[in-house]
């Protein structure tokens, strides 16, 4: 359903960015068409003499000399590069007024608008910054090079409007503000700390250097939650298929005898009759009920905030679910704050990229504990080290917070955020490894009970038959 909501997505993107393409060649046709138009004005300094005949031969000399020189030496090349360089520092940036009312009035084409970035894009796009600018590439430059290298329209637009932007003052994260929906509001802010301090690259390779490790994760994840679920399907498909199938026939077979069917055989027959007979009422109550937990999960608090704590309260999946987000958080935190933004604003940040809605409001209230001047490890819980003062904290654990208090003591909080993602990075792929051992067995173990009962369920009554022939 996501599949085909995207394609068709794609095809009115591609079809409104065509649409604009062809008004703007229209136009500049247009305007290139009365240009020619125009009548040539004739020089005032024209009179009735004939301008002196120049030889053909020195005209021909003149020429080949003024082709000779045209043709720039290396070191007017090398001059004119530094020119360039220099008209780029010394371009006067807008203020921070005027990049506001840009970003106001600023009104965003249909073809943008539905233009969506995928992790891979993205990904490729800071990959590209990071190491253009890092060989010394200036910014605009090092866009319109990733723009060269994109084959998509809609990338192509995109990078043309930010090289825009740039091109009349703002600055790379002031043009990414302007797109809310492709540029992460987190990047964006590590990128605008980065171009204050001066240190672009660095960030860049930073957040292409996080990306890796997040979809290294998610491939993990998927890597060992992907043949428990196949597994899961099979199971369903088999059990379906028997219960449609071979169930009814064998019911029929046993009805014209008069034995008496033991009790598991007769749940079983009763189970396949009321799915064959209503299984078009099954299934539409089936997706239904999926698409309105879908629905309530996705767009309500109420039903995010209960999908979160049964999540939270499934043996192993809950511990996990817990780890990856204070993986996240502290990968985050350690790469706002080591790019020189400030701790409550690093906070207000993560508070708005964490999808989690009870990590949300726990983001939430260590800011508000933290401009009221507490300590991070204050608000998770470590009130006084010293006389072993703990208030227990249900989302971040001591262990984090006992870090962070050596943090804060030394100034090397943003370092103890990347030990903390070291941590539970290191105790999360621990397991996934253990999951994915565990539950393969526990999944054939499932699937041979189910099938195993059907077919106890079939064969018990042949031996209240032989047992009634004896």
């Amino acid at each position: 359903m996501s599949a085909a909501a995207a394609k068709i997505r794609d095809f009115f993107s591609d079809f409104a960015l065509n649409m604009e393409l062809f008004f703007d060649k229209f136009k500049s046709d247009k305007k290139e068409k009365k240009a020619e138009a125009k009548p040539e004005v004739k020089p005032a300094a024209a009179t009735t003499a004939e301008a002196p005949k120049v030889d053909q031969k020195t005209d021909e000399k003149a020429k080949i000399e003024y082709q000779i020189k045209e043709q720039p030496t290396e070191k007017e090349m090398e001059e004119a590069l530094v020119k360039t360089e220099t008209r780029a520092v010394e371009k006067p940036k807008l203020k921070k007024e005027e990049v506001k009312q840009v970003q106001k009035t600023y009104k965003m084409s249909f073809a943008i608008k539905m233009l969506r970035l995928s992790k891979k894009e993205r990904l490729f796009f800071f990959d590209q910054m990071a190491t253009l600018v890092g060989s010394g590439v200036t910014l605009i430059d090092s866009i319109a090079l990733v723009k060269a290298q994109s084959k998509n329209k809609g990338l192509k637009k995109l990078y043309a409007e930010i090289i825009h932007h740039v091109n009349t003052g703002m600055s790379l994260a002031e043009a990414m503000y302007l797109y809310p929906h492709l540029f992460p509001k987190m990047q964006v802010a590590l990128i605008e700390a980065a171009e204050a301090s001066g240190n672009l690259s660095t960030v860049l390779e930073s957040i292409v250097s996080e990306m890796d490790n997040q979809q290294e994760f998610y491939r993990k994840v998927k890597g060992a939650m992907f043949y428990p679920v196949i597994l899961l399907v099979l199971a369903t498909l088999l059990v379906a298929g028997m219960m449609v199938f071979i169930i009814p026939k064998i019911s029929e077979m046993y009805s014209q005898s008069s034995v008496e069917l033991p009790a598991l055989t007769q749940f079983v027959i009763d189970l396949s009759d009321a799915i064959t007979a209503n299984y078009m009422q099954i299934l539409l109550y089936t997706f239904g009920g999926f698409f309105l937990l879908w629905a309530l999960v996705k767009y309500t608090k109420p039903g995010k905030l209960v999908w979160e704590s049964f999540v939270g309260s499934i043996p192993m999946f809950g511990k996990i679910s817990k780890e990856k987000n204070i993986m996240l958080i502290s990968s985050n935190m350690g790469m706002l704050m080591n790019s020189g933004v400030l701790i409550a604003e690093a906070f207000e940040i993560t508070e708005k990229t964490v999808g989690n809605l009870h990590y949300k409001r726990e983001l939430e209230k260590i800011r508000k504990g933290i401009v009221n001047g507490k300590s991070i490890s204050e608000m998770m819980g470590l009130e006084d080290l010293k006389n072993d003062k703990v208030k227990e904290n249900k989302l971040f654990p001591l262990q984090m917070a006992q870090l962070l208090h050596i943090g804060e003591t030394t100034g090397s909080v943003a370092k103890m955020m990347f030990k903390t993602r070291d941590n539970y990075h290191k105790s999360i792929d621990y397991k996934l490894k253990n999951i994915s051992t565990l539950i393969e067995p526990l999944m054939i173990f499932i699937v041979a009970l189910l099938v195993g009962s059907i077919l106890m369920a079939v064969m018990l009554p042949f031996f209240y038959i032989g047992s009634t022939i004896g």
